[in-house]
């Protein structure tokens, strides 16, 4: 398939992404950005409630449920939108310059991730890329796409709740649903449906969120473009994991804190009459947020919470200290506030540090002998993670190779950060800037016991580290060249009639120089290269690859032809069997390199040899419904670091146990025989 010929995945795609949210939100008053935004963080939660509904009431997963449930809540907030507050933002821009900004955001983003990837029927031949293409494909198979649940794919002796984020799966099996495209095409069609549809818009509210006012309208605009121009978002987690509900997490965290913000303000700002009404709103807007960003990835809340812990204690402080200038019972009231502030977050922090020990193990082992995987290590010096960050130097996934500077991209974002910590109104943001890269930089330049405790709540990764860093940098960007068109306003003088659109053509512009710029150093200097790296698709003999078209072609048409629909396959994960059912629509016994399996799932793994003299092989082989098994002589990525944990089909298939029924010359199909015909 062609790129062109992916279209209607994309539009369905589309349609996934923000169609319920769109649907829910229409009675809500608010500009092109904020409600689009808004829809990607409705429509997320939505997904993950009607999935979850579906899981209880035992039906599979379909579209419909979703929009069913989007309906429902359309007509309750048509009953109570009356009791919202307007949309505070500045006017939305003219809608052919909005357009055409998000159509310049959208080509360059497009470019960069998928300029090296000739066709949209590659999936990402990587770790974690197995588990999520299993997933989806066991959704559309009837499995449950409950994300209380989920994690019983791969945790099967889990009892009761068995939790994993479902948005991102529950998108792309509505997309296959919707548009009849494959796995792997709807897999490619949704990331980008989420970079346009839920990245962009993000971070363009975001910066008409909190940037000065006089600027929103701008912003807003500029900031489409700069969503595109930064590598360690969205580009380096397509490249590195793959980490696709990360990848959506992050896409959903500037909407998240431009509703919570704006939500905060609203109430911080309200008359006296309407405060507690404005907090009971912006108690919904967190808990909207942190429920979308948990059912895409909950490690993203973390992220979150920092970023708005300086905004928080910015609005407190401004608070306490008008209160105080107030004296009397204002006075009063914010001492008494404060003291419970204070006792709510030492319980918190109690809480973490009780979750710490007792669910997560904290003293269980030594600290050196935690967060030591590939992802954890640190891999350069800490005065190189500053040079990055400074000059936007972006990692690109492929090993520990990172991107050539962009000088105009880190001119911008500098200008931007300075500029907001000479006003009080937005030093917060600067704050979190700087909080998020002094993470990154101990995550990837220490493997000390204070990186490891610091940034432990997102397993001491960098990329999810450095993920976090264009939320902010994009609004610091847009304020960076916003600063710059006023000084050049100022320095040519002229007629004050006019001045505005002067202002913007001339932002407008900048930021297009910037995005324009920064992309082609993105895609000449590795990180296109990194991300058509991990799509790559040997024609045959796959060696480091999960899976080649010549294993692909075997699974869809003699393992499809030949094993029964009710049956299972079985084979080492690690050589590409775990995708039985993405290729050949056959469940398999082990659909992920890693899992907590049960009994009869262990015995398979490590005893099949035994089958003649072992009656718990044959019984186990009953109890899964197998019969035949799949093997393909290679492991991808090297194999198992820990060591082979399925050597059963290995040492069976090595001593002749089984009958080959058919085989390529490369992928062998087995009957097993000793265990009779399955019951019935």
């Amino acid at each position: 398939m062609t790129w062109p010929g992916a279209l209607p995945a994309l539009l369905a795609a589309a349609v996934a992404v923000a169609g319920p949210g769109l649907l829910a939100t229409a009675p809500v008053r608010a500009g092109v950005l904020p409600r689009v935004s808004l829809a990607a963080l409705v429509g997320t939660g939505l997904s993950g409630g009607a999935a979850a509904v579906a899981g209880w009431a035992g039906v599979p997963f379909h579209a419909w449920q979703v929009w069913a449930m989007a309906s429902l809540v359309a007509i309750v907030i048509a009953f109570v939108r009356r009791r919202l507050p307007r949309d505070g933002i500045a006017p939305t821009p003219p809608l052919w310059a909005l357009g055409a900004a998000w159509a310049a955001g959208a080509l360059l983003l497009g470019s960069v991730a998928f300029a090296g990837v000739p066709d949209p029927d590659r999936i990402s031949q990587t770790y974690d890329n197995v588990f999520h293409l299993s997933a989806v494909s066991a959704i559309l198979d009837g499995f449950s796409g409950s994300p209380l649940t989920l994690r019983s794919l791969i945790e099967t002796e889990a009892p009761g709740i068995a939790y994993y984020p479902a948005a991102w799966h529950l998108l792309v099996a509505m997309t296959v649903q919707l548009s009849g495209a494959t796995v792997a095409v709807a897999f490619n069609a949704v990331w980008l449906a989420v970079g346009v549809l839920v990245w962009l818009p993000g971070v363009a509210w975001l910066a008409q969120a909190v940037l000065p006012r006089a600027f929103a309208r701008t912003a807003g605009l500029i900031a489409l473009p700069l969503g595109a121009a930064f590598g360690s978002f969205p580009y380096a987690l397509l490249a590195w994991g793959t980490i696709y509900p990360t990848g959506l997490a992050h896409a959903l965290l500037p909407a998240s804190l431009a509703l919570t913000v704006l939500a905060v303000r609203s109430a911080v700002a309200a008359p006296s009459q309407h405060r507690r009404r404005g907090w009971l709103v912006a108690a919904g807007a967190a808990a909207l947020s942190a429920t979308a960003l948990a059912f895409a990835h909950p490690r993203v809340l973390p992220t979150w919470v920092l970023i708005l812990v300086p905004f928080a204690t910015a609005c407190l402080a401004g608070t306490f200290s008008r209160a105080w200038r107030r004296g009397g019972r204002a006075r009063s009231r914010a001492v008494a506030a404060l003291g419970a502030g204070a006792v709510f977050v030492a319980s918190g922090a109690g809480a973490a540090f009780a979750y710490a020990v007792a669910v997560l193990g904290l003293f269980d082992e030594p600290l050196e002998q935690r967060l030591d995987g590939p992802q954890a290590q640190a891999v350069q010096a800490p005065l190189d993670g500053v040079r990055q960050v400074a000059l936007q130097q972006t990692m690109t996934g492929a090993g520990d190779a990172v991107t050539a500077a962009a000088p105009l991209l880190a001119a911008v974002v500098v200008l931007g950060l300075v500029a907001t910590l000479r006003r009080a109104r937005t030093r917060w943001i600067a704050v979190s800037f700087l909080l998020l890269a002094a993470l990154f930089v101990l995550a990837a330049g220490s493997d000390g016991a204070v990186a490891k405790l610091a940034t432990g709540v997102w397993y001491k990764d960098r990329f999810r580290l450095a993920a976090a860093l264009p939320a902010l940098g994009v609004p610091l960007a847009a304020y960076g060249i916003l600063v710059v068109s006023r000084a050049v306003l100022r320095l040519r003088g002229g007629s004050p009639s006019g001045r505005g659109r002067r202002e913007t053509t001339i932002a407008a512009v900048a930021a297009a120089v910037v995005a324009v710029t920064s992309c082609v150093t993105l895609a000449f200097s590795g990180t296109t290269a990194a991300i058509a790296g991990v799509f790559t698709l040997p024609a045959e003999r796959a060696q480091w690859e999960i899976v080649s078209q010549k294993q692909i072609d075997f699974m869809d048409h003699v393992v499809r032809e030949v094993v029964p629909e009710d049956q299972r396959v079985l084979g080492d994960p690690w050589d590409g069997s775990a995708l039985t059912q993405l290729f050949a629509g056959r469940e398999p016994v082990f659909p992920h390199v890693n899992g907590q399996w049960d009994h009869h799932r262990r015995v398979l793994a490590w005893d099949l040899p035994e089958i003649h003299s072992d009656p718990e092989v044959c019984a186990a082989l009953d109890a899964l419904r197998v019969r035949y098994v799949l093997y393909n002589p290679h492991e991808f990525g090297g194999g198992d670091p820990a060591g082979n944990h399925f050597p059963g089909p290995h040492a069976a298939i090595a001593e002749g146990l089984f009958t080959v029924v058919a085989t390529d010359g490369e992928s062998v199909l087995y009957r097993i025989d000793q265990c009779g015909s399955l019951p019935r």
